[in-house]
């Protein structure tokens, strides 16, 4: 008896002890966060729930429940970038980025954390900036705990292993050599160069092997440990994440997995010295580039306008600066002859120290040899802007414009949206956090005066990039020379003489009248697959509504033929008629984005143009667009100049970054006929005038026609479109005219295409095309490029050094699927990367034959859902059909079916294919290009047997 008395009585106090603590434990769940702010301002459109909170750690959390998602994000800020590096080790906030995510306390795997996310149907990645560091990753939701976790012990205890110190300064090494030789990567250091010394931002801030060393009094893994500990803390680190959870629990998975981040209550360094003195304003920079550009750029630095984002001063001004309305600035340069272009842009609007309104001039010889009359048009426009500008009716057009877009805002999604989100919480109100940039709360005349009264000359900061530059000094720690000097006051003086008779030869932008009207919906027509309208001979018309309930659609038009590939002169009065409508049309496209309407015109199997945005004149527009090349004109003036222009940028070509030209190089192989760019080149300048415009002409009578209609139209809409292109366009009854691309023929070798490069790096594309393919191996292909993409990566960047950015692809090209891996490297040269690439290929056979049966059954999961999610905007839900539709698939609409091709794949099907097509030489012809930079200049070529060697495209067949 005593003893049973004795175990019910402990079983009582065991029962009263459990319910104590699971009380104490709800109490501290409860006092585990506060909830700071639930009322955010958001767009009418958007139906996610919002909810900021702030943990123990002090740290803030904005949570985003989105039911819709399939995925989940987050991203993690730091108010600490490069202008915080100490003196003695330049770039150690980039560093610190990449040393993050080499293992943490209990995840000590190197690389295991990218991995872990690509695995899980995501990616991660992190950036740098002047004034922060910014870290984000998206995963399939049931890895967001994980994730998270993953993330927050990264926070809390990253290994920061010595071991792996030298290979990471050799990745912020390679990372930077990428951009050695870049102009406008040189232009931006000379920007910062140019500021006050004593400032921190006139720094070098990326990092080299020179910067990133042990030095005296300096050392670099002391150094490393102290930044991570004096500058990452809870309590200046601010967290956006998304998720299809309910808030509350994500309020628990942040509880759990971010409250580990310590908080050691620092406090955000601030800055002293002056960005500017009196030393660097009314400043010329000068400098001499690698590529042929012609450049004039205008700066001015205001004082910061953070505090007044909801009168948008800064977007006011910049708004009629970069107008390409008739007798705007751009338009009176462009009709002179001046400039090619003109934009402007207001940045830093966030920023506590300063703004800045940039003014960037694409030069022409003549404007290039008369730079002051260019100045001098900027300075008259700035002047009618202060006498006429600032007005109700600028006001009025530039809210309606922000309201609307808000209204309807495009719902972004994912990694994007949380970066941008974590990056701007260090800097605007929570409840404004999705709103700040489309306030326009009232008309403020005085703060505009104040802020346009600093655009004067003796505030600017000018740079010229050009091939006449005289230089003096070297860019440090680029490629390139420059030289600096303060600008006479008597040349200021010259500009504003000059304005005055300038200024009455311009106007000022006058009221919009695409703004949208009519922003009701369409009845719905219950059309859940794509909708052949018509078919015939000639003409073909595929409508889709939206899921989304969004005024808005895109009109995809086809005037199909084969023009642009004749001959090498076609193929180069093509890309001198798509200039000049460029320029011609540059007013309509100023004014339809203002409306929140888009275009594009290209040459693809024809003539391809493109609407998006508000449905509700998208099709005048487009039948605007259409009359505009039917019945344009060209000027000697507009075809010397485009003959300019085209000429740049094919002598250009060698000067631009080794991977651009490799892959340049791939489309030129692939794609048949393709012509040497020596020999179009050589055809510029035999092109008139008068054959552009019997070129408009052929492009509507020669043409058969194919339309695809997406979005807010109904079917009545599409066929009297349908009817209104029968009467503008001849339609031809021809079939449809598609590219031809070289099919697989593994009996000739591989094609090896050797370009040279003016720059350093060498760089590789290798590219597996498959012979005999079967209906899944698209789908095994993506499947097997889920698998060897993070396993690549960590071989050749992270294990080897080799690169800063090496990735893998697999795409169709045909009916065939192809499976590619590339590179660009500083390390060695193109031959030596294909030897990396197949010992990586065989190794990888070891790799992919011990993967788990359930492990690739997560991945292919996490891919599918990827398919599955439900889409957040026009683009993502009509990406795939427009794909089909761009590759004139009789059928434009399968998704699904793929969808099902991947769920049937096997772990199996994968290993074959993988075996089939990296050892199997029946089956796969390779199509390599190598680029040889100047640093490797001395390495033999990679030689393979057999192979068509290619050292010119010209002496390919032309089908």
């Amino acid at each position: 008896m005593l003893s049973k008395i004795f175990i019910r009585f402990t079983s009582l106090l065991i029962c009263t002890f459990l319910t104590s603590l699971q009380a104490q434990a709800a109490e501290n769940n409860m006092n585990s966060f506060e909830v700071l702010e639930q009322s955010i301002t958001k767009s009418p459109n958007d139906t996610r729930q919002y909810q900021v909170i702030r943990l123990a750690n002090q740290l803030q959390v904005l949570l985003i429940s989105d039911p819709d998602l399939e995925n989940s994000a987050a991203s993690l800020s730091v108010p600490i970038g490069s202008m915080h590096n100490p003196e003695s080790q330049l770039g150690l906030a980039h560093y610190l980025e990449h040393m993050l995510f080499l293992g943490s306390e209990k995840y000590p795997v190197i690389n295991e954390y990218s991995k872990f996310m690509s695995q899980n149907g995501g990616y991660t990645n992190a950036y740098t900036a002047q004034d922060a560091t910014v870290y984000g990753f998206e995963v399939n939701d049931s890895a967001l705990p994980e994730a998270l976790d993953r993330l927050g012990d990264v926070m809390r205890a990253p290994l920061l292993d010595e071991k792996y110190a030298e290979k990471e300064r050799h990745t912020v090494n390679a990372e930077h050599k990428t951009y050695f030789d870049n102009d406008m990567r040189k232009l931006y250091a000379l920007q910062r160069y140019s500021l006050n010394p004593d400032h921190p931002m006139a720094r070098f801030s990326t990092g080299d092997l020179s910067t990133l060393s042990d030095k005296p009094g300096s050392n670099l893994q002391q150094e490393l440990e102290l930044f991570f500990k004096q500058n990452y803390s809870a309590n200046t680190m601010k967290v956006a994440m998304t998720s299809p959870r309910s808030l509350v629990n994500m309020q628990k998975i942040a509880v759990k997995h971010l409250t580990q981040i310590p908080n050691n209550n620092i406090t955000k360094p601030v800055l002293i010295s002056p960005l500017l003195t009196d030393k660097q304003l009314a400043l010329e920079v000068q400098m001499k580039p690698t590529a042929d550009l012609k450049l004039l750029q205008v700066n001015f630095l205001v004082p910061s306008v953070k505090d007044e984002y909801m009168y948008q001063p800064g977007g006011y001004i910049s708004r009629l600066l970069g107008s390409d309305h008739k007798g705007g600035l751009s338009d009176y340069l462009q009709n002179m002859g001046l400039a090619e272009s003109v934009s402007a842009g207001f940045y830093a609007a966030h920023s506590d120290e300063y703004s800045q309104f940039s003014m960037t001039f694409k030069l022409t010889e003549k404007g290039l040899s008369d730079q002051d009359t260019v100045l001098a048009s900027l300075f008259a426009y700035i002047n009618l802007i202060k006498e006429q500008g600032i007005n109700e009716l600028q006001y009025s057009e530039q809210k309606k414009s922000l309201e609307n877009y808000f209204k309807f805002l495009p719902k972004s999604a994912g990694f994007n949206y949380v970066m941008s989100l974590s990056a701007n919480m260090q800097h605007y109100p929570l409840q404004d956090l999705l709103s700040y940039s489309f306030r326009l709360d009232a008309f403020n005349p005085q703060f505009i005066k104040q802020l346009v009264g600093y655009l004067t000359p003796e505030n600017s900061r000018v740079f010229v990039v050009s091939p006449n530059a005289v230089v003096t000094k070297a860019i440090p720690f680029y490629q390139g020379h420059y030289a600096q000097a303060k600008i006479k006051k008597s040349r200021l003086q010259q500009w504003l003489t000059s304005a005055k008779t300038i200024q009455s030869k311009m106007i000022l932008p006058i009221s919009n009248d695409w703004l949208p009207e009519n922003l009701s919906l369409v009845n719905e027509q219950k059309n859940n697959q794509a909708v052949a309208l018509v078919k015939e001979s000639g003409l073909s018309v595929w409508f889709k509504q939206s899921q989304l309930k969004e005024p808005k659609g895109i009109l995809n038009l086809q005037l199909n033929n084969n023009l642009n590939d004749q001959s090498p002169q076609a193929r180069v009065q093509m890309s001198l008629l798509l200039n000049i409508l460029q320029k011609q049309l540059s007013e309509l496209n100023f004014v339809t984005q203002e409306a929140g309407l888009s275009f594009s015109i290209s040459s693809n199997e024809g003539l391809l143009i493109t609407t998006s945005g508000y449905s509700d004149k998208q099709i005048k527009l487009l039948l605007m667009l259409l009359d505009h090349i039917k019945q344009m004109s060209v000027d000697q003036q507009s075809l010397r100049l485009a003959k300019q222009e085209l000429t740049r940028r094919f002598n250009n070509k060698s000067k631009t970054k080794a991977m651009d030209l490799g892959l340049d190089g791939f489309r030129k192989i692939i794609r048949q006929p393709s012509w040497s760019d020596q020999t179009l080149l050589s055809q510029i300048d035999t092109v008139t005038s008068e054959q552009l415009v019997t070129l408009a002409k052929q492009i509507f009578s020669q043409s058969s026609v194919r339309l695809l209609a997406l979005g807010n139209f109904s079917t009545l809409d599409v066929l009297q479109l349908t009817a209104k292109l029968k009467l503008k366009i001849k339609i031809q009854p021809n079939a449809f005219y598609q590219i031809k691309r070289v099919d697989a023929d593994p009996e000739k070798g591989a094609l090896n295409f050797i370009r040279e490069s003016a720059l350093e790096d060498d760089a590789l594309v290798s590219v597996y095309l498959a012979k005999n393919q079967d209906p899944t191996s698209l789908a095994k292909a993506e499947l097997l490029n889920k698998l060897l993409k993070p396993a690549f990566y960590d071989q050749i960047r992270t294990q080897e050094q080799l690169t800063y950015s090496p990735f893998t692809a697999s795409f169709e090209v045909n009916d065939s699927v192809a499976f590619g891996l590339f590179t660009q490297s500083p390390a060695i040269g193109s031959a030596a990367l294909y030897g990396r690439f197949k010992a990586f290929l065989e190794s990888f056979k070891t790799t992919l034959a011990a993967t788990d049966e359930s492990d690739f059954e997560d991945i292919k999961k996490a891919h599918i859902a990827n398919y599955l999610a439900k889409p957040s905007n026009l683009s993502g839900e009509f990406s795939y059909i427009i794909s089909e539709w761009m590759s004139n698939k009789a059928a434009i609409d399968t998704k699904s079916v793929h969808v099902a091709m991947l769920e049937s794949v096997t772990l199996q099907q994968v290993q074959q294919y993988y075996a089939d097509l990296f050892f199997d030489e029946t089956q796969t012809q390779q199509v390599v290009v190598q680029v040889k930079g100047k640093k490797f200049s001395q390495d033999k070529a990679l030689d393979l047997t057999p192979q068509v060697l290619i050292t010119n495209v010209d002496q390919l067949p032309k089908q």
